[in-house]
């Protein structure tokens, strides 16, 4: 029997075939559709953020849309391993892409896993509050990175104890002599300058602080630094400070 002859079962199978060619319109056309559909959704709820944060939300929109579009595309692809492999390699490259945004601190994703990162302009820094509605934040001081709880109801800078060895302070040589009422009673603290304490684009010099010898979870950034800027405010959630 002739190869090419046909039968009641159809046309024979010939190994020698080459495979059907699949058409990648239909992934490029799902790829634009999600693309588009993120950036008009990241243009509107731009408008609700500061200066500089819809720039960054819409870049994480569309490396999302990417990595969304490829997993769309992957599922799609069965048909054709052509098909698959362009889907695998706009997912890795959207991951890598994204990993590299949180990384470097460049996205607004970046600040929701770091929220101490905060968010630079060009005249100011913000910062989103966490979950019980504190601000926290992540300053240079002296030259050692030190997170802190900003509280407006401190009066200075207080540091706690293993946040003042790593700044330099030699714990035994400090005098804990001023006492504080506090909840858990009588806490005793020493009194440090501190040279800087640069936060985004702010630096402030000979900050007054103290060491606190208590049971300190955190140390606070207080009123000795921050009335030392031109303003700070707090508005939907957000601090922002300006130099």
């Amino acid at each position: 029997m002739n190869d090419n002859e046909q039968t009641p079962w159809g046309r024979p199978s010939n190994e020698n075939d080459p495979p059907p060619r699949k058409s990648m319109v239909p992934f490029l056309i799902v790829v634009a559709v999600v693309v588009v559909v993120a950036a008009v959704i990241a243009w509107i709820l731009a408008a609700e953020f500061v200066e500089g944060q819809g720039a960054n939300l819409t870049y994480d929109f569309l490396l999302l849309a990417l990595i969304g579009a490829g997993l769309i595309g992957h599922v799609k692809a069965n048909p054709g391993q052509a098909l698959r492999n362009v889907a695998g390699w706009v997912i890795i490259f959207g991951i890598l892409a994204l990993g590299y945004s949180i990384w470097n601190g460049s996205s607004r994703l970046a600040r929701e896993f770091d929220p101490p990162r905060g968010e630079m302009t060009a005249d100011a820094i913000t910062f989103r509050a966490d979950l019980s509605g504190h601000y926290f934040v992540r300053a240079d001081v002296s030259g050692t990175v030190i997170d802190f709880m900003v509280d407006t109801g401190a009066t200075h800078v207080v540091l706690k104890m293993s946040d003042a060895e790593k700044i330099g302070y030699n714990i035994d040589q400090l005098s804990f002599d001023k006492p504080a009422s506090t909840a858990n009673g009588i806490v005793y603290s020493a009194a440090v300058k501190l040279d800087t304490i640069t936060v985004g684009p702010i630096s402030v010099r000979d900050i007054d602080g103290f060491v606190n010898q208590g049971r300190l979870d955190v140390s606070l950034l207080g009123m000795s630094f921050l009335n030392q800027l031109s303003g700070y405010e707090v508005r939907d959630g957000l601090l922002t400070l300006y130099p």
